[in-house]
């Protein structure tokens, strides 16, 4: 029994580390820093619209296995947002999901 417990949570340990190592990888710019990205969304499988700074101007991009097209250029002032949600996919850190999932199971463990 221990050594299962042990097991998971060595699992946990490392999926939580790879989790911070490939956020920092893809946090990462590259090149001179003429291109960034502001945001993006997910609007099914496999598919994303960016919203894309270069140079000055701005551009709505869609991403998919079919490739990536240009949408439109946009006028206005964007930033981008100040949470870590937008590196990770507009999804939690690994262990704020963990935490989350951890929560509910406890609560409906409880009757909750």
């Amino acid at each position: 029994m221990f050594r299962a417990v042990l097991t998971v949570v060595i699992i946990l340990v490392m999926a939580w580390w790879c989790s911070r190592l490939m956020g920092k990888q893809w946090g990462r710019t590259s090149g001179s820093g003429n291109i960034e990205l502001i945001d993006q969304v997910s609007v099914g499988q496999n598919q994303r619209i960016l919203l894309m700074k270069v140079g000055e101007k701005h551009y709505l991009i869609g991403v998919s296995p079919a490739g990536i097209q240009l949408l439109s250029k946009v006028e206005g002032d964007f930033e981008r947002p100040q949470s870590s949600e937008m590196l990770a996919g507009t999804q939690l850190p690994f262990q704020e999901f963990l935490k989350k999932r951890l929560e509910l199971y406890r609560d409906k463990r409880e009757g909750k």
